[in-house]
């Protein structure tokens, strides 16, 4: 070919000879690309691998299969290079004079954007401004010490930027039992009562006292919750009916089940405007969208 072809590992560089079973009789080069990268790269809990192309390679007799990694937050382009048979697989970064030929054909990775609309948000508890330019909407739970700090973080932006956000909160408990589900279903029963309520119990969860709190048995927690909304003038009972009755579960199972179906899976995740975003969030990653 007249071209000096050199292979670096992006992820890994090797040629591995494997048995597969064809993606189907015409396609068996696109299930080596998925096997191969499959066994060989650690993908986080939901991950998806979509094929999108095959087509000829620098490399003689190999097969250049692009395939769409979409994790919960982006979209990753792969590059995997197969022979004609399927049986030779190289993954990594194939370099021709000096130039990421395999970098240059995947493009970049893509924020992931979701539908503000599919967020059900008029269902949840909110904060700021209703015509803000940022509507973030962040799943999270009570017992996530991550949460915690991405909260006391946001208050401080909120406090600077007060009319550029609203913000609105999910449960997300992970498990259908235990102390982290009781706590959630405790907010979402204050959230029953009003919005005002919910984030008067939200906010005490989340100072080292409530953290204190939550730790004793459910009993004292609700007990304390109930003293906190008492102390406020808010209609205890309702806060009581909408936990007998199961309301307050089915508000934190409905959060659950729509993190689900968005394949999260941790805490805090955020979407803003349509962007996810996994784990805590500086400042400046928000104040991106402000331009500032």
């Amino acid at each position: 070919m007249g071209k000096n072809i050199i292979f670096a590992g992006m992820l890994v560089a090797f040629a591995l000879w494997i048995p597969t079973v064809a993606f189907s009789q015409v396609e068996p080069a696109v299930q080596a690309a998925i096997n191969t990268f499959k066994s060989q790269v650690r993908l986080p809990p939901g991950a998806e691998i979509k094929f999108l192309e095959k087509k000829e390679s620098p490399i003689p007799d190999f097969y250049a299969v692009k395939l769409l990694i979409t994790l919960p937050d982006k979209e990753m382009p792969a590059i995997i290079y197969v022979d004609k048979s399927g049986e030779m697989v190289f993954l990594g970064n194939l370099f021709i004079k000096g130039e990421n030929v395999t970098l240059k054909e995947a493009g970049p990775a893509k924020p992931k954007k979701i539908d503000m609309g599919a967020l059900e948000m008029e269902t949840s508890p909110s904060l700021g401004n209703d015509k803000a330019r940022i509507t973030i909407v962040e799943f999270s739970n009570f017992q996530c010490p991550y949460c915690m700090d991405s909260w006391s973080k946001f208050m401080g932006l909120m406090k600077r930027y007060p009319q550029d956000f609203k913000y609105i909160f999910k449960h997300f408990p992970f498990q259908l039992q235990g102390r982290t589900f009781e706590l959630s279903e405790m907010a979402a029963a204050a959230y029953e009562v009003s919005n005002e309520a919910f984030w008067l119990i939200h906010d005490f969860f989340y100072t080292k006292e409530g953290q204190d709190i939550a730790r004793l048995e459910k009993g004292a927690v609700q007990q304390k919750v109930e003293q906190l909304l008492k102390g406020k003038g808010f209609d205890v009972k309702i806060f009581l009916s909408s936990l007998e009755t199961g309301r307050a579960k089915k508000r934190v199972l409905d959060d659950m089940a729509l993190a689900n179906k968005l394949r999260f899976t941790s805490t805090p995740t955020k979407v803003v405007n349509g962007d996810i975003i996994v784990g805590l969030t500086p400042d400046s990653a928000l104040e991106r969208y402000l331009g500032k």
